[in-house]
């Protein structure tokens, strides 16, 4: 291969890539970062914003935070404030909203607050759903007798 068809081959491959930048439009610009997007998440929960704007402040991880407040209130009928304060109260806020919505789905009648309680006060929340579950789908306990037998397991 001589220097001109490399120069060539070159410049046609630079073309292209021109063709392709002008034809492809740039991704916009978003400011919008975790602290943006937990206020807003907040806010649309009806959290008030001077709390909305203080718990995402202190939070480590404000996306979460806000996930799991807006997983809460769409899918179980506990409140945003309810939500908020036991999403603060955890390390890992996205488990414990899989806990309550899986234990409020899939188990009949749950008391849903003691239910929210106690997957945040469990160290394993998924686990803990799975066996609240598990016992009340295959053993004649009620949603709060699971719940009860589950935590009690844990300590």
């Amino acid at each position: 291969m001589t220097i001109s068809s490399l120069f060539r081959f070159c410049a046609s491959q630079l073309a292209i890539a021109g063709i392709l930048a002008m034809v492809i439009p740039p991704k916009p610009a978003v400011s919008s970062n975790e602290f943006n997007t937990c206020a807003a998440e907040l806010l649309r929960a009806n959290i008030s914003r001077n709390l909305a704007a203080d718990v995402c402040a202190e939070a480590l991880y404000p996306e979460d935070l806000s996930l799991c407040v807006l997983t809460i209130k769409a899918q179980t009928p506990i409140v945003a404030d309810e939500a908020l304060y036991g999403c603060q109260r955890v390390r890992r806020p996205l488990e414990l909203a899989s806990c309550i919505v899986e234990i409020n789905h899939h188990t009949s009648n749950p008391e849903v607050l003691l239910a929210f309680d106690r997957c945040r006060r469990s160290l394993l929340p998924l686990r803990f759903s799975e066996c609240v579950i598990g016992l009340s789908q295959e053993i004649d306990f009620s949603s709060t007798q699971a719940i009860e037998t589950c935590i009690t397991a844990e300590d």
